[in-house]
């Protein structure tokens, strides 16, 4: 799990915190996400740490392809085997380690827990992010806007013909998830497909894509 940006900035030498996002391009039956926790109160929380009682505290909930998961700082998180995302967070790479199934390296060595950090920022009750999903459907394409906020907007592109776009952010990043089609910038044609991913600079301020594709797409 991760802090907020104002922990962040006192405890990790002025780092930022991370909130993030997933949304679930795959996975097998029954797969699982481990998506908050169940104690009450910080007291229970912690017994429950210091008694090792994981399959008590976390919670996992049940995932399918297309669903989409807010994560903000304080979540526990993780994802589940068997489970392919597409992430998209703050730029920050501070972590905090709750637990790691008992796993030990080559040597016999246990990763590094953060448990007095996390104790400090896990929310307490975990409350599921409430998102306020929209769908604008325009010439060509279904626009679904996941989430927007200080720290990204993430949106999906279902295409299905010529779709003009104008920028809303200083550049927007583009992920093909399925299909193929041509991207048009200036009159210059540039074919994109499955697995395609790709940045349009704040230079780029108008552009079409024409073809039927599924994009995830995130702006600043």
């Amino acid at each position: 799990m991760h802090p907020d940006d104002a922990y962040a900035k006192v405890h990790e030498n002025g780092e930022l915190g991370k909130t993030e996002c997933w949304y679930i391009i795959d996975c097998e039956k029954d797969a699982e996400l481990i998506y908050g926790h169940h104690a009450q109160s910080k007291e229970e929380f912690i017994k429950m740490v210091e008694n090792g009682e994981w399959d008590k505290l976390l919670r996992k909930v049940k995932i399918a392809p297309g669903e989409f998961y807010y994560v903000p700082s304080g979540t526990i998180h993780a994802l589940g085997t068997g489970t392919l995302v597409l992430e998209t967070q703050q730029s920050s790479d501070t972590t905090y380690r709750v637990y790691d199934y008992d796993r030990k390296d080559a040597d016999g060595n246990t990763r590094e827990l953060h448990l007095e950090k996390a104790i400090d920022v896990t929310t307490i009750p975990h409350h599921d992010a409430k998102l306020d999903i929209q769908v604008e459907k325009r010439d060509g394409a279904t626009v679904t806007t996941f989430v927007s906020n200080d720290f990204f907007s993430v949106y999906k592109w279902d295409i299905d013909g010529n779709a003009a776009f104008k920028a809303t952010a200083p550049y927007t990043l583009v992920s093909i998830l399925d299909g193929n089609a041509t991207l048009y910038i200036d009159q210059v044609a540039t074919p994109v497909q499955k697995g395609d991913h790709f940045i349009l600079p704040n230079e780029v301020q108008s552009w079409s894509l024409d073809g039927t594709i599924t994009a995830i797409v995130s702006t600043p």
